[in-house]
Order: C-alpha cells, then sequence, then structure tokens
C-alpha cells in the first residue's frame, strides 16, 4: 500500500486513530478515513502501519476502470444510437479504452506478488474453457472465433489487470463511479422511451431496446445502477446527494419494468431475499421480508397474466414469439450434445442457437462432468468469498455477485459474460489479499505479544 504517514495505533476505536491524525497535522478524520483505518484495527492489539489517506473518487483510476468495464458498454450503445453509426467502431474504440484504463490502473498499483491471492482451480477453468473455445475457433466452428476474441478482450484481459490491481480497492469510491455511469445510462434511456426517439424498437410484448442494446442489456444496466444507489444510500449523505440517489433508484427500477427481461428481475428478487440471509441484522431482515411479503400480496390479488406475458414468463405461443419456449427447447439440445461426450463435453457451440442460454448447462455442453467439477470448486470459493465480504457491511460486490450469476441463467453466454468474470476474478483476488492482510496482522500481533510476555517474565 502507498505510504503517506505512519501510524501506532492499538484498540478497536477509531477515534484514537482520528487524535493521532490530529497530532500529525493532518486535521480531523472524516467519515470516509474513519471507516478507512477501522478496518485496519483489532481488538487489544498495537500495529504499526503506514496508511495514506483514500483516493477522491475523481482521481480513482481503478474505480472508473472497474466501473466502465462492467456497466459502460450501454452508454456506448446509446452514443450508437444518437448518432446512428451501425458499423461497430465506437464499440472496438470503448474496449480498447478499457483495456487501456484497466493496464494503466495494474501500473500505478503496488503489485507486490499480487498474482498469490488468485484462486487455482478459477484458473484451471478459465484455461480449460479457452482451450476448448480455441479449439473451435480453429476449427472456424459458429461463432467460436468472434468468441474467442471477444472473451479475450472483454474478460480475460480486463479482469486480469483489475484483479492484479485489487489493493486499489476501495467500496465507496468503486459504488460512485457505477452510480454516475449507470445514471448516465438510465437517463439516456428514460429520455429515449419518453421523446419517442426512432431509436428506441419495441418488441411484440412491448419491451424496450435499441438498435445495438436488447432489453436483457437494458434491464441489467438498471439493475447495476440501483445495486450501486443502495450501496451509497447506506452511507451518510447530504440531503441533496440523498435525493439525487434516490431519483436515480426509481429511474433504474423503472429501466428494469421497461425493458420487462426475465434475467434482471429475477436477480433482483434474489438480491432482495439473499442480502438479508447473508448479514442476518433485524432491521434488513425486516425489510427484506416486508417487500417479499408485499409482492406476495400484488401477486395474490391481482390478474398478473399480462405483466407475466411481458415479462414471457408464461409458455403461450411458440418458440418463436416467446423466449420461454425458445430457451426450453435450447436447453434440450444442449444436453443432447453432453450426452455424447459427458466427461469433457461436446464443443462451445450451439447449433442454431450459439449458445443455450443458461451458464450450467453450457457448461456441461463445453467442458463436460471434468468441468462442471472444477466449475462447482470455483462455486464455493465464491460463495465463501461472498459471505466474507457480506460479513463485513461490504455489500457491493456480492450483490453484483449474485446478479451476474443469477443472470447468467437466463440469457448469454460464457464467452460474452465480461460482467460476471471480472466482478468474481475481483471479488477472489480481493478477499485473499484482504484474509492475507489479517493473517499477518494478527501474527505481527501474537509476536509482539509474545516478545512482551518475555520481557515481563525476565522481569520477574
Amino acid at each position: 500500500m502507498a505510504t503517506d504517514k505512519p501510524w501506532a495505533h492499538g484498540g478497536h476505536d477509531a477515534r484514537a486513530l482520528g487524535a493521532t491524525h490530529q497530532l500529525a497535522g493532518a486535521g480531523p478524520l472524516s467519515r470516509l478515513e474513519e471507516t478507512w483505518y477501522r478496518c485496519c484495527c483489532f481488538e487489544g492489539a498495537v500495529i504499526v502501519m503506514h496508511v495514506s489517506r483514500p483516493v477522491p473518487v475523481y482521481k480513482d483510476l481503478w474505480a472508473w476502470s472497474f466501473a466502465l468495464a462492467i456497466a459502460g458498454y450501454p452508454l456506448v450503445a446509446i452514443l450508437s444510437s444518437l448518432t446512428a453509426r451501425e458499423d461497430g467502431q465506437l464499440s472496438i474504440a470503448f474496449r480498447l479504452l478499457v483495456i487501456c484504463l484497466c493496464g494503466l490502473s495494474l501500473l500505478f498499483s503496488d503489485r507486490q506478488k499480487a498474482w498469490r491471492f488468485g484462486n487455482i482451480w478459477l484458473f484451471y477453468f478459465v484455461g480449460l474453457y479457452m482451450l476448448k473455445l480455441g479449439l473451435d475457433a480453429n476449427a472456424g466452428i459458429g461463432k467460436a472465433p468472434e468468441g474467442l476474441v471477444f472473451a479475450t478482450t472483454t474478460s480475460i484481459v480486463p479482469a486480469a489487470f483489475l484483479a492484479l490491481s485489487t489493493n486499489r480497492w476501495l467500496e465507496v469510491n468503486v459504488a460512485w463511479a457505477i452510480f454516475a455511469v449507470g445514471a448516465l445510462t438510465v437517463a439516456g434511456i428514460v429520455w429515449f422511451q419518453y421523446t419517442g426517439s426512432s431509436a428506441v424498437l419495441i418488441d411484440n410484448s412491448d419491451r424496450l431496446s435499441l438498435e445495438r442494446l436488447n432489453p436483457i442489456s437494458i434491464g441489467h444496466a438498471g439493475l447495476t445502477t440501483l445495486i450501486a444507489s443502495y450501496t451509497l444510500i447506506r452511507i451518510p449523505q447530504g440531503k441533496i446527494l440523498k435525493f439525487a440517489i434516490f431519483a436515480v433508484a426509481v429511474a433504474s427500477a423503472f429501466t428494469i419494468y421497461l425493458a420487462a427481461a426475465r434475467g434482471p428481475i429475477v436477480a433482483l428478487a434474489c438480491c432482495i431475499i439473499l442480502f438479508p440471509m447473508l448479514r442476518p441484522r433485524l432491521m434488513t431482515i425486516a425489510m427484506g421480508w416486508l417487500l417479499l411479503a408485499a409482492a406476495i400480496f400484488v401477486l395474490a390479488t391481482m390478474d398478473m397474466t399480462p405483466l407475466l406475458n411481458k415479462f414471457h414468463l408464461t409458455g403461450t405461443g411458440t418458440a418463436a414469439t416467446n423466449s420461454t419456449l425458445a430457451r426450453v427447447e435450447a436447453f434440450g439440445y444442449s444436453w443432447e450434445l453432453f450426452q455424447q461426450n459427458p466427461w469433457f463435453g461436446y464443443g462451445t457451440q450451439l447449433p442454431f442457437f450459439s449458445y443455450p442460454h443458461n451458464m450450467f448447462m453450457e457448461i456441461l455442453q463445453a467442458v463436460g462432468l471434468v468441468g462442471m467439477a472444477i466449475f462447482v470448486l470455483v462455486f464455493a470459493r465464491i460463495a465463501v468469498a461472498v459471505k466474507f465480504l457480506a460479513d463485513r457491511r461490504l455489500v457491493l460486490l456480492p450483490l453484483l455477485t449474485v446478479q451476474a450469476f443469477i443472470g447468467s441463467q437466463f440469457s448469454g453466454s460464457l464467452w460474452g459474460a465480461a460482467f460476471l468474470w471480472i466482478v468474481v476474478t475481483v471479488m477472489i483476488f480481493r478477499v485473499n489479499a484482504m484474509r492475507s492482510f489479517d493473517l499477518r496482522a494478527r501474527r505481527r500481533v501474537m509476536e509482539r505479544s509474545y516478545a512482551q510476555f518475555g520481557v515481563l517474565s525476565g522481569a520477574r
């Protein structure tokens, strides 16, 4: 970690740090700094550390790189719609910009063997899948060549750069960066809708989309912004900022409704239900279950058929007009291909459908039972990391992970799931780094305690 001033502190009261901070001539602690320093305190311990003031959000290159990597593409799609560009050059320029920003974040970080904070099973799984995707691309099967390039440039490279520089992580800054990017996105989508722009496309179920942005992506953009808003609203803010955050949260929820995509809706419901279970505080549990009870009451007292049809949650129609039936058909075809080579999988490409629109089904089809066994170990590590952060009241990465995993059960492919792989990789590296820091700090505490005990014994 970059050094600014040395701090020697004991106990777990951050106010003691504030006093030391002021004695050093640095002024009183802000709320953000108090939270920052409290993370470095251990009860009954005396730890000497070098701590620098947290970087302001407008200077936090890592936070903006992460925000653009997972939530920036909808802005590019909106800009393409405004300029009526259909050649994809803006998308290519944006992807290159994200890689450059992530590379700079790594370049300016303290990279002290950060690779050791990874997970070996994650490396094995990614390596196995990329090998199968490379073999399919070499054979020119389906969209494998495009998928290999897309996965490398949008998932592998940004995830590696960001994970190796994860010591720059500060949840408040990252939440503000995602909030800013998401606010621009939802504002643009709502503006398109209510100005009657020709860029807006409406399908047969009244779902909103743009030329280069489908309803699923629009819904997830709204949900990501809603999660960032929730993260920020939990932190003490001024009245104007609170009002702005609340307004963006409302616009985000409305954007999810306009998109009418299953994945974001189910992911939102899972976040509301799951997070109180991860962080068992009475008020959080009460609010979560209150919202669930209200939703059940609405479902029980209203005719939900039109709404269910809008979200494609019914089985009416045909596979050509109802995506639910099309998904079921794709699952069945993917299962048949898996059975042809159950141990190592059939391949990454699903004829007629490109991919089965379900992460677990695609894993079986692409890398078989061997790949699924490896992924189960990765999933277990992800679950432990989510619980670890939730226990420390860090909600952003756990909620984004829930969104990514639930969303991947309804749409998308493994090679196109940049949001999922970036969030998961960063979270694993970050949690392992935090655990390593805790272990080293406690080891130093024990060494100092034994040394003091030896001095006292000798004095006797």
